[in-house]
């Protein structure tokens, strides 16, 4: 049950199949000359050598790649400086780019996982951020900056926010003539009765709904519904052994419902999003991350329909809340780090670079930038970006910065998860294995 991570731009799905860990950043990409210097895959590369060269890496798929080449064209042509790139899909990103930090070759600028970024720092492989100064930030949210925060230092700046949404295959529901609840306002108990309904209608050749256990999005919705959340502000967990045994157990119970598959109940043929048991018409709704849309939705000829997760209005608070796609960060060692806090000041700031970009590494995080790059978008960007807009409106619980020891906490989870679904452990004894390791890992 372990899928990529990537609440991530255009990419993966985090929650329903990385819409837990099982995504779809890996397209099979190849390296591509876009108009930009040097814009390739990640692996072997060289940080800027003089001071109007700019190494620049991110993850994601080629169709990224051309966005943000057309907008580093804007800023090469209007600074001056050149900007050599690199870009990997996936797992490989990372695996590569320690190989950039440990051969002592960073990039200039990168891209950084939310759950790496506290590990980035303290191994002061990142440089403080001058925000406010050479990188203008006034308008974005304080809870946006904070979360790229570590120990008080900024070291990162969102490229983009988002949040993970349900969406609903309005063809199969209508097939199956099942009718789609208010999901503005539908409870868990709604989405179990009409899953299992959809289930029984079809004779399982669809399933009505799904998701997966260890998807930490759709588990810290389910946390801060219940008055827990992930992680705390001051980077220790956040949640209770009761509370994740509570987790594990309503995944049972949507299971034994027949609201959700098992295991072995959909055949995984691989990450691309039309290998997805969603693109495949096999499961008719699931969490999905709201920017992941447009991909998803394109492979169902645009029969899904977005919505707020289940129990919203119920729950002691709202549990859904606008997180960091991922951060923009200066390697220490950069020789270039003035030109590096430049090209970041551009791709916060720069409206037509921000038009270029879209909203593939997710919303844009100054309002007075988003608002104009809105009416440029595609149905389905626009859908996802109103979303966004629709949960800014409400009063949301601010995302902590990933502690210390989270990516170590999410693989512990992915393992005792699959334990619960196979039967191997029952929710509360996974529940206290996974608690304890948490614990271990990051304390609280």
């Amino acid at each position: 049950m372990r899928h990529e991570r990537n609440l991530g731009a255009g990419s993966a799905y985090r929650a329903l199949p990385d819409v837990s860990r099982r995504s779809v950043l890996s397209l099979g990409l190849g390296a591509a000359v876009l108009g930009v210097t040097g814009c390739s895959r990640l692996g072997g590369g060289s940080s800027g050598s003089d001071s109007s060269t700019v190494n620049m890496v991110w993850w994601g798929d080629v169709n990224r790649a051309q966005d943000t080449a057309k907008a580093l064209d804007l800023f090469q042509k209007s600074s001056g400086i050149d900007v050599t790139t690199e870009y990997q899909s996936g797992s490989a990103y990372d695996d590569k780019l320690a190989v950039r930090f440990g051969g002592g070759n960073p990039p200039d600028l990168l891209a950084v996982r939310r759950e790496s970024l506290r590990d980035f720092a303290d191994r002061k492989s990142l440089r403080a951020l001058p925000v406010g100064k050479s990188i203008d930030v006034k308008g974005v949210p304080a809870s946006v900056l904070n979360a790229g925060k570590v120990d008080g230092v900024q070291y990162g700046i969102p490229f983009g926010v988002a949040s993970i949404s349900w969406v609903v295959n309005t063809e199969l529901f209508a097939q199956y003539k099942i009718d789609i609840p208010d999901m503005d306002t539908w409870s868990w108990d709604t989405l179990k009765e009409t899953a299992s309904e959809l289930t029984r209608a079809s004779k399982k050749r669809v399933w009505g709904a799904t998701y997966d256990m260890d998807d930490p999005l759709a588990l810290g919705v389910w946390l801060r519904q219940h008055g827990e959340d992930m992680w705390g502000q001051d980077g220790s967990i956040a949640f209770s052994q009761d509370g994740i045994g509570a987790w594990f157990q309503h995944w049972v119970d949507l299971r034994n419902a027949e609201a959700i598959p098992g295991p072995d109940d959909v055949e995984v043929l691989g990450v691309a999003v039309e290998q997805s048991p969603l693109a495949r018409k096999l499961v008719a709704s699931g969490a999905m991350p709201s920017n992941s849309l447009p991909g998803f939705n394109m492979a169902v000829d645009g029969a899904l329909k977005m919505g707020f997760f289940p129990g919203e209005t119920q729950a002691k608070r709202r549990g859904l809340q606008l997180q960091p796609v991922g951060y923009w960060s200066v390697s220490a060692r950069s020789k270039v780090s003035e030109a590096a806090f430049e090209l970041l000041d551009f791709l916060v700031n720069d409206v037509e670079a921000n038009k270029k970009l879209g909203v593939g590494r997710g919303a844009q995080i100054k309002p007075s930038v988003s608002s104009k790059v809105v009416p440029t978008l595609d149905k389905d960007d626009r859908t996802a970006s109103d979303y966004t807009l629709r949960l800014a409106e409400f009063d949301l619980v601010d995302p902590a910065p990933d502690p210390k020891g989270s990516a170590e906490v999410l693989l512990a989870l992915s393992t005792i998860s699959d334990k619960v679904a196979f039967g191997k452990s029952t929710p509360s004894a996974a529940a206290a294995e996974f608690f304890k390791r948490a614990r271990t890992i990051v304390g609280g």
